[in-house]
């Protein structure tokens, strides 16, 4: 078993501060252990079991004898994947090493003291879930895709991880998490019409609705056989949560972070406190939302906070780390990385209150517009107004008079988020567990969006 104890692991960081020789020293542990399964058509067709341990020894140094350029703070990191006392020890070397030849770094703050962090466990059914639990949904899944003359490929996964910060100023904090996750796409086995997809994920496994999944992918897959064309333009659309963690995760990518908004590149800029958004929307970073929490400190093991970003019609924020917030005259809201790092702090846990309407409520009144269930490949064109370009995938439906009807091809949108969350006309009702190609993972319900803007079509 990879995962540590929060005394063990805690007391292996504190070994390794007491035995650094440097002026202040931080050690991170991490431990996860991971399993999946990849399938396809013909069954799985990768297998992990995996665990890991990444242990980095983050040191500073003031030599009391260095003058003129040479005198200041110097700081350095170094990593090993084992706990081996011999391999940790090596690691701490090599810090040390790094650290006395590093140019001083004036923007060094200090490490911060004792903090108070709410204890999260680790959820127990996803760890002890097994490759045969997995097995059955595999098998589920490819005998609903054969009844249906399609071909399946997915993802079953589930991970536990724990985090410990620990440094010379007093600091020690302990986390766990757990993730499990199922996906299906559903793909025509003659390579004709469209895909289908859905995903489920939560911290814990026994709350997955993997049934509910296939269903979803394979209406999706069955109904897109056939593909009509539509035309570019404007339309009603309404994005299911997947297509709307696509794009709110831009926002946490670049846009809400305290360094972006200093570097006047975040979509914030000229925007704080003005109210131009609909009231019904509510956007926060919150790691200890019930739904699927997150690590309740940082990467310097501060506590994170939670931080509103989008409320009563108006953009808050930004979130920071220890570094931006003294810069800024700012709070340290918890959300910085692992340091040294060229990156400033960003959001982790982006949450999007739910709504009250139903998918149904949704789409009825709309005359003509599109339901999508995902966007692909989904990039920024330019930061200040977040404007992001992408492709609709695995399920593009005609809207029309109040149902949703036609499956249609694709399409490539190219739209300002800004722009997007201004024309939230409904917010849904449940909320789910979203990600997109990218890293990172979005808690949201479906949008109805007026006036979103597609560019181009395809012929897929």
């Amino acid at each position: 078993m990879a995962l540590l104890q929060q005394d063990h692991a805690l007391d292996l960081c504190r070994e390794l501060v007491e035995k650094s020789p440097a002026d202040q020293t931080e050690v991170t542990l991490e431990c996860v252990e991971d399993r999946f399964v990849r399938y396809a058509d013909e069954g799985p067709t990768q297998t992990a079991d995996r665990e890991r341990y990444d242990l980095a020894i983050r040191v500073r140094l003031n030599p009391s004898d260095a003058k003129g350029p040479f005198a200041g703070w110097r700081e350095a990191r170094a990593t090993c994947g084992t706990l081996d006392p011999e391999d940790a020890q090596a690691a701490l070397e090599r810090a040390m090493t790094l650290a006395e030849v590093t140019e001083p770094n004036p923007d060094l703050v200090p490490m911060g003291g004792p903090v108070a962090v709410a204890e999260t466990a680790a959820e127990r059914p996803t760890m002890d879930h097994t490759f045969r639990e997995k097995a059955a949904w595999v098998d589920q899944a490819r005998s609903a895709c054969e009844e249906n003359g399609l071909v399946p490929a997915g993802l079953t996964q589930t991970t536990a991880a724990t985090r410990s910060v620990v440094n010379s100023q007093g600091r020690a904090v302990h986390g766990a998490r757990t993730r499990a996750a199922f996906s299906l796409t559903a793909s025509p086995a003659n390579g004709e019409g469209g895909s289908g997809f859905a995903e489920v994920i939560h911290k814990n496994v026994e709350r997955l609705d993997v049934t509910g999944a296939i269903g979803r992918a394979v209406d999706k897959a069955v109904r897109s056989r056939h593909t009509e064309p539509v035309d570019a333009g404007t339309y009603t659309v309404v994005l299911e949560p997947a297509a709307v963690a696509s794009l709110l995760l831009f926002a946490g990518y670049h846009g809400f972070g305290a360094r972006e908004v200093h570097e006047q590149s975040s979509f914030l800029c000229g925007r704080v406190g003005e109210r131009i958004f609909p009231e019904s929307l509510l956007v926060a970073d919150h790691a200890a939302n019930e739904v699927y929490p997150g690590f309740l400190f940082d990467g310097e093991g501060s506590p994170r906070a939670r931080v509103v970003l989008l409320e009563d019609g108006a953009l808050l924020g930004p979130v920071t780390d220890e570094r931006w917030a003294r810069k800024l005259g700012l709070p340290n809201t918890g959300h910085g990385r692992s340091q040294p790092s060229p990156h400033g702090p960003s959001t982790t846990n982006l949450y999007l209150a739910p709504g009250s309407q139903s998918i149904d409520q949704l789409v009825a009144g709309i005359d003509r517009g599109l339901l999508i269930s995902q966007f692909h490949y989904t990039n920024m064109i330019e930061p200040k107004g977040l404007t992001l370009t992408g492709m609709t995938r695995n399920g593009t439906f005609l809207i029309e008079n109040g149902r949703v009807g036609t499956a249609v091809k694709n399409l490539r949108f190219t739209q300002s988020l800004v722009g997007a969350l201004q024309h939230v006309t409904g917010v849904g009702e449940e909320l789910e567990v979203a990600g997109a190609l990218f890293d990172g993972e979005v808690v949201c319900p479906a949008l109805r969006i007026e006036n979103f803007q597609f560019t181009s079509t395809t012929d897929f």
